[in-house]
């Protein structure tokens, strides 16, 4: 979902000097764990009963923004056996 060096930085820039390096790595490793769990989702994915309309971005907040040229991920939780 975010790049580990990505996330290692954000970490960092807020935790520096608050948690032991040792920590550190561990909650960067659980984080990247919680990935595993999660999938991406196109906007247009069937499962969201996502159909175009003319009128779909004068309705949906979700539509306007795509329509507006914004970068959305959904994400989903993965479904378990």
């Amino acid at each position: 979902m975010v790049p580990r060096r990505e996330l290692e930085e954000l970490l960092q820039n807020r935790l520096t000097g608050v948690l032991p390096q040792q920590e550190f790595r561990e909650l960067v490793n659980e984080i990247e764990r919680l990935e595993d769990d999660w999938e991406e989702m196109t906007v247009a994915h069937r499962e969201m009963g996502y159909s175009m309309s003319v009128n779909c971005p004068d309705i949906c907040w979700l539509a306007d923004q795509v329509y507006n040229g914004a970068q959305i991920k959904l994400y989903r939780r993965k479904k378990t056996a």
